[in-house]
């Protein structure tokens, strides 16, 4: 079905996440399957992996902006992205990424039918909720993350 009958939903903030690694970097190669410069391919497959032992059955796909993980086809498809965060030179203008300080983002979404949404007869929330909890838990319980505010 085409992307254009879905209504992205994010639910609030809670659904969002911004972190370093001491060990997830960049794989070599891994933006030439998505667009200069976008990296989070280690990330999403340590989410995979992650969900995957805490029950969820996810698979890590590229897209232009990052990486995708979908985890959750029921009651809709509910996905987390994956990326670096854009670091800015002195002159304000896009930098290279750092492998020693990038930064990852995270963030949830739900790809709610158009019609659905429109007639309020499917609320993603409860999904995505849980789906937030477990990944706030493995962000949470892992020591080589830290945690850290929206840049």
């Amino acid at each position: 079905m085409s992307r254009a009958l879905f209504s992205r939903v994010a639910i609030a903030d809670m659904s969002k996440y911004w972190f370093t690694s001491s060990q997830l970097t960049f794989v070599d190669g891994e933006d030439e399957e998505t667009n200069h410069g976008r990296y989070g391919k280690a990330v999403a497959n340590w989410l995979a992996k992650e969900l995957g032992s805490n029950g969820y059955s996810a698979t890590v796909s590229p897209e232009d902006w990052g990486w995708r993980v979908d985890c959750v086809t029921d009651p809709c498809p509910i996905w987390i992205g994956c990326g670096n965060v854009d670091e800015i030179d002195a002159e304000g203008n896009l930098a290279a990424p750092n492998v020693q300080t990038v930064a990852w983002h995270l963030f949830i979404q739900a790809d709610v039918p158009f019609l659905k949404k429109l007639f309020g007869k499917l609320d993603p929330a409860p999904e995505v909720e849980k789906l937030a909890g477990a990944v706030k838990r493995l962000l949470s319980a892992t020591d080589h993350i830290t945690e850290v505010e929206e840049p």
